[in-house]
């Protein structure tokens, strides 16, 4: 594939994800698979953030394994309608530091206002269950009949 076109897959990926803001994140460990669903925020380079418990049965997981599969989609999309999503992969890692956390929670609040005076840089540095975490992607696939028929998908490789 040419890279004008993966510029372009990139960049009508890019744009849905800018547009939404729930992602379903899939985690693995030995005892198993487990799926939870988070608010996101995302940087220039595609990479997503993710606030959440480190305790939780999906951050227990990303402490034993840092390989992530998720799904960003339209909830409002009608089933006759072409079907309009993002299912990815990647690698997730604890941000640390107190600059890289203040930049991951100011995308994180930009991609979901409204909450900015509740949950802060001290709340993340404060409790236990607050931490901020990356999600860097290696394979994006992007569901969009309308712009990549007839195959329905563009694919994207970081």
């Amino acid at each position: 594939m040419s890279t004008r076109i993966q510029d372009q897959i990139q960049s009508d990926i890019f744009a849905f994800l800018k547009s939404q803001g729930v992602m379903t994140l899939a985690t693995q460990s030995v005892t198993g698979p487990w799926v939870a669903t988070l608010y996101f925020g995302i940087d220039d380079h595609m990479d997503l953030y993710i606030l959440t418990d480190p305790n939780s049965i999906h951050g227990q997981h990303i402490a034993q394994n840092p390989q992530v599969a998720f799904n960003i989609f339209d909830s409002h999309q009608k089933i006759t309608n072409p079907k309009l999503g993002v299912q990815g992969r990647g690698n997730i890692t604890l941000i640390k530091g107190i600059a890289a956390n203040t930049r991951a929670l100011m995308l994180w609040h930009r991609q979901n206002p409204g909450i900015e005076k509740n949950i802060t840089i001290k709340d993340v540095k404060k409790y236990a269950d607050t931490k901020l975490y990356k999600i860097t992607p290696s394979y994006l696939k992007f569901f969009n009949k309308v712009l990549y028929a007839p195959e329905e998908y563009g694919i994207w490789k970081g």
